[in-house]
């Protein structure tokens, strides 16, 4: 559901819940109803896209923070089910991560395998768009912190990429991605 609409409204429906669970949890609170914030958040870490994920656990965070300083009787209790929730859904967030890369990773050997079998010319592995932006600055010798500059991103962010980007495309240094630059779709 990444970088769609869908994103948008299932963030919306989860920052909702998440707001309904609080408001449930100030009306009572003699019971523990926080502990039902770790369905939208799974819900969120999941499906969503990582800034959207990110934005509905801020959501959590936020929301358990209000709840912890309104009900000053209770803050050992609702540190005790925030903490475990909101670990569960970073954890559910590493999980969704890995399988989206590994998904994504098969999907690619299958498309280079047909390529193979049909007797192509081996095609470059699928990068972004902000990848190969990143990759046709570095490979005109552009610092990263040039690009980041040129592209208003920070510099660990540009070194993130160039990374990934010699892993998609299985080179080691700087010499290699020149030469095949002009590849780059």
């Amino acid at each position: 559901m990444t970088g769609t609409h869908g994103d948008q409204v299932v963030a919306l429906g989860c920052a909702l819940l998440l707001s309904a669970v609080f408001v449930l949890e100030l009306v009572t609170p003699d019971a523990v109803v926080g502990a039902l914030a770790l369905l939208p958040l799974a819900i969120g870490e999941w499906m969503l896209s990582r800034w959207m994920a990110g934005v509905v656990m801020a959501a959590g965070v936020l929301l358990f923070s209000i709840t912890m300083l309104l009900e000053t009787g209770n803050r050992l209790t609702i540190l005790l089910v925030a903490i475990p929730v909101l670990v569960t859904a970073g954890l559910i967030r590493v999980c969704a991560a890995s399988l989206y890369v590994a998904t994504a990773a098969v999907q690619e050997s299958r498309r280079e395998a047909v390529s193979a079998a049909r007797g192509d010319e081996p095609a470059l592995p699928t990068l972004t768009r902000r990848e190969v932006e990143v990759a046709r600055l570095a490979a005109l010798a552009f610092t990263a912190a040039e690009i980041g500059q040129q592209l208003h991103i920070g510099e660990r962010t540009v070194e993130s990429h160039i990374a990934s980007t010699y892993v998609k495309l299985g080179i080691r240094s700087r010499s290699e991605l020149i030469r095949i630059a002009t590849k780059l779709g």
